[in-house]
């Protein structure tokens, strides 16, 4: 499992946190990948209604993320790379690809855009994925 960051970019909280985040996940630590978050953080991935979040409310509170992650960070063999990060003051957004192998062997891809936002704790309050799951990842689901 590895992270390709192919750019450079100055280091912010916000930044830190989304590639501890890529890190952890790649790693299937959902546990140290949790202790991240802030306690009413909330995750979207993707953003919006798709078979993985029907309501597209997303996940709110360390436990529903502690759900999304069991079912699907820990099976999962996970790659990304950034090409383009963002950053404006507590918020990071990596531009990039996400590589996705499910425990059966079926491997997709997609482009992916990661929305990070950090309390001032550094405790990520958002993190919010933007991909299309019907015309990307839906194969290997």
């Amino acid at each position: 499992m590895s992270i390709d960051v192919v750019i450079n970019a100055p280091s912010t909280p916000a930044r830190e946190a989304g590639i501890k985040s890529m890190r952890l996940a790649m790693a299937g630590d959902v546990e140290a990948w949790l202790e991240l978050f802030a306690e009413d953080a909330r995750l979207q991935d993707p953003y919006g209604p798709s078979p993985m979040d029907p309501t597209g409310a997303g996940r709110i509170g360390k436990q529903a993320i502690a759900e999304f992650g069991s079912i699907f960070i820990r099976p999962d063999s996970l790659r990304f790379e950034i090409r383009q990060t963002l950053m404006s003051g507590h918020a990071c957004v990596n531009v990039g690809t996400i590589t996705v192998r499910r425990p059966d062997g079926k491997t997709a891809w997609t482009e992916v855009v990661n929305v990070y936002e950090v309390n001032e704790a550094d405790k990520i309050t958002l993190l919010r994925s933007y991909w299309d799951f019907d015309a990307n990842l839906q194969s290997a689901f």
